[in-house]
């Protein structure tokens, strides 16, 4: 296509007149629409365009362009409308997140010759296709208990394992005969990145990740969260690298690593000691064997003379003595140990709980809840997307 040209003008004389750049179900594409969102994306990447990379922002331009198409003709079918101030809300949290004004980004736009409607359409058809998700989807979305165990666990699993700090960027691939594009597609915006080109930016331009909208901030991750393709570059990683595209299914990964630190997030445990003298040892267990929970050891020493209880709460296990530890990690919590004796008398000890604290990373149930919401939906978009290209009509212009 020669309109790429016209962006940047290699060379004085270059006139390059406005056509057709795709028809998507009978809507047209024009290459004024593609060289205006080529125009915003170098302006987010904040790079210098060669002849090279003018091609390579020219098929995201028209990919993006086309699939934005889509998702809004698919939205219109539900009566679904993004007002204007919906769009200020999304371009006002766009301002914020980079310390300046929505004012000011509009400024922005209009001094790089981009009209503020390309970002305004852009972030139009990422609404509209959100609210098309989330209203044909997320109803019929469940995360079981048993579900919410699993993840948990999971995690608690992997404590003692290194924590990544990671940013991704997803390249979908439409098939095997696009892999090598799509691929130097990626070292493309790895260079450019190299050069200069913010990873958050190109994130939210370029990836087709969930996390595109946040510059491809995943936060802190452990070994299992990621592709294990991905995963065993990521080990090889030091912070501040950025990976080479990595193939993976339905596309390639391109990560950043921002920081990481070692695991082994101590596991603690809240727990009463029960102590009566040796000669009250048999009416001690049969005390025992009347209690439901650890506030119910409080009414031991008003029935066994001599009796006292100690409470013991956010104690990190791995600190006790060996023989005490065993006993705890076989203690399920509100379970009490069989008396044993001591200098100090007869001793049991009861669980009230055990687990990890509050920044050793495992989300909540409602974290998780929304964690695994956010993957089914993820996916189910990716595979609506997907239908709607096979099913249209979609026609490119040379």
């Amino acid at each position: 296509m020669m309109f790429v040209t016209a962006l940047f003008p290699l060379k004085a004389s270059a006139q390059v007149a406005e056509g057709v750049a795709a028809v998507v179900n009978d809507q047209i594409i024009s290459t004024f629409d593609v060289r205006q969102r080529m125009r915003l994306m170098i302006l987010s990447t904040r790079t210098q365009p060669t002849e090279e990379s003018l091609i390579r922002f020219q098929r995201q331009a028209i990919r993006s362009l086309v699939d934005e198409s889509l998702k809004l003709q698919e939205a219109k079918k539900y009566d679904i409308e993004v007002t204007d101030a919906e769009i200020n809300q999304q371009i006002s949290r766009l301002a914020r997140q980079n310390d300046v004004t929505a004012e000011s980004i509009r400024d922005d736009l209009r001094r790089a010759n981009i009209s503020p409607r390309t970002l305004e359409d852009q972030i139009r058809a990422d609404i509209a296709w959100q609210i098309l998700i989330n209203g044909r989807y997320g109803s019929r979305i469940r995360v079981s208990n048993n579900q919410i165990a699993l993840e948990k666990k999971r995690f608690e699993d992997n404590l003692a394992k290194p924590q990544y700090l990671v940013s991704e960027i997803l390249l979908e691939s439409p098939g095997p005969q696009q892999d090598s594009a799509i691929y130097a597609g990626g070292l493309s915006l790895i260079q450019q990145m190299r050069e200069g080109a913010p990873f958050v930016a190109v994130a939210q331009q370029f990836s087709a990740a969930p996390s595109a909208a946040q510059g491809g901030d995943m936060g802190w991750i452990r070994k299992g969260d990621l592709p294990a393709e991905v995963e065993s570059v990521l080990a090889r990683m030091q912070p501040g690298m950025v990976s080479d595209p990595i193939k993976v299914p339905g596309g390639f990964y391109i990560i950043a690593l921002r920081d990481r630190k070692e695991g082994g997030s101590p596991k603690i445990a809240n727990f009463r000691q029960i102590v009566a003298p040796l000669e009250a040892k048999d009416k001690l267990v049969k005390a025992l064997s009347k209690l439901s929970t650890c506030a119910d050891t409080d009414q031991i020493p008003k029935t066994i003379e001599g009796s006292f209880v100690n409470p013991f709460d956010n104690i990190t296990i791995s600190d006790l003595a060996p023989a005490f530890r065993s006993i705890l990690e076989a203690l399920q919590p509100n379970q009490w140990s069989q008396p044993m004796d001591s200098p100090n008398g007869a001793v049991s000890i009861m669980l009230c709980s055990k687990g990890y604290g509050e920044d050793s990373g495992i989300p909540s149930s409602d974290e998780i809840v929304n964690r695994l919401t956010d993957q089914k939906l993820s996916m189910m978009s990716r595979r609506l997307l997907r239908d709607l290209r096979r099913d249209s009509t979609i026609e490119y212009r040379n």
